[in-house]
């Protein structure tokens, strides 16, 4: 039996590919959803079928746990009655999350094989991204399976004495395509700009962050910056920064929402690893605010620009339009069928 397992937001979006293709094939399979994420669970949880296994409720309470050490211990606790009471073949985990970690662990201490989709990713500063960076190296140590989703991430895990290694593309470019098709998006430009700043390792900085935007803002003034804010309190605090009338906060946006912001984005603005990938799908050019990225493919292909907490110094770079659209270096949208291929055959 295989256990496909998420807790965020973005994990949904990369494994609901992996869980369509196994219930097309009829191949049994359960899911898990842990609770790391329940306020941002609900937007995309129509992705997926109901969790046949949830820790939300019966552990978190439906609270959700701010500290890194709090969700990692409650989970590894949580996982480990689940492994005892279920004998999984093998659990599929994605990417670097707190919940990755903690049901790889518990597998690998309960005897249950390791699927670790998205495997390869490095900045090689364990303080950047934070904790993501020491999440998904650990992973690598003990997973049975390695699905990388591009080139330099199958060749880092060779060196890094990885086990049966496949290079597969990026689920990310299945989700895309799927919605491009159900949703009939159009690429165009337009003076949109959509921004997400959320990450961890930016929290010390966010007040300069969204000075920033509010600067880019006034300098701009026939761009419309729309920033779905992220519920954490210490980017929530920050809203008051932004004040010039062609910004808008709202809410956080369900991924079909942002799909069709980003198809009409003028460029973009993110802290997000997804986003980055999601911007090759869309030929949009995105402003990083980050040192560094763990996805060099996107600043390769000339659509990113690594700016630190110096988002305006990169808007004259943002607004010359792209060149012809290429292929995404993220893969041509059969990565969950490869997946699936590889788990159902054993190897």
């Amino acid at each position: 039996m295989i256990l496909i397992a998420f807790g965020t937001r973005p994990e949904i979006i990369k494994l609901f590919p992996v869980v369509n293709t196994l219930k097309k094939r009829g191949i049994p399979h359960k899911t898990l959803f842990t609770g790391q994420q329940t306020d941002l669970y609900e937007d995309v949880k129509e992705l997926v079928h109901p969790p046949d296994f949830s820790f939300a409720d019966y552990f978190y309470g439906g609270q959700k746990h701010n500290t890194l050490g709090g969700s990692y211990v409650k989970i590894c606790q949580a996982a480990e009655t689940l492994y005892a009471q279920h004998p999984f073949d093998v659990v599929v985990v994605q990417g670097d999350t707190t919940t990755a970690w903690a049901l790889a662990q518990m597998a690998f201490y309960n005897g249950v094989r390791i699927a670790h989709v998205e495997a390869g990713l490095r900045t090689f500063d364990l303080m950047n991204p934070y904790p993501e960076e020491l999440n998904r190296t650990l992973i690598t140590q003990i997973a049975d399976f390695n699905f990388a989703p591009t080139r330099q991430a199958f060749e880092t895990l060779g060196k890094s004495g990885a086990r049966n290694i496949h290079l597969v593309g990026n689920t990310i470019v299945d989700a895309v395509d799927y919605f491009k098709k159900t949703l009939g998006l159009r690429v165009e430009a337009t003076p949109l700009v959509p921004v997400t700043l959320h990450r961890r390792e930016n929290h010390a900085i966010m007040g300069d962050l969204f000075r920033e935007l509010e600067t880019i803002a006034k300098k701009n003034a026939d761009l419309e910056i729309v920033l779905p804010i992220h519920p954490n309190p210490n980017v929530q605090k920050h809203r008051h920064l932004l004040k010039a009338p062609n910004i808008r906060v709202i809410d956080p946006v369900g991924y079909p929402d942002m799909l069709r912001m980003m198809s009409r984005a003028a460029f973009l603005i993110t802290d997000s690893g997804g986003i980055q990938e999601e911007a090759t799908c869309f030929n949009k050019k995105v402003i990083i605010a980050r040192e560094k990225t763990e996805r060099p493919e996107v600043v390769e292909t000339g659509l990113g620009r690594l700016a630190g907490r110096n988002l305006e110094k990169e808007v004259s770079w943002a607004l010359i339009p792209p060149g012809n659209p290429v292929a995404s270096p993220y893969g041509d949208g059969h990565a969950a069928e490869r997946i699936v291929d590889i788990l159902s055959g054993g190897s």
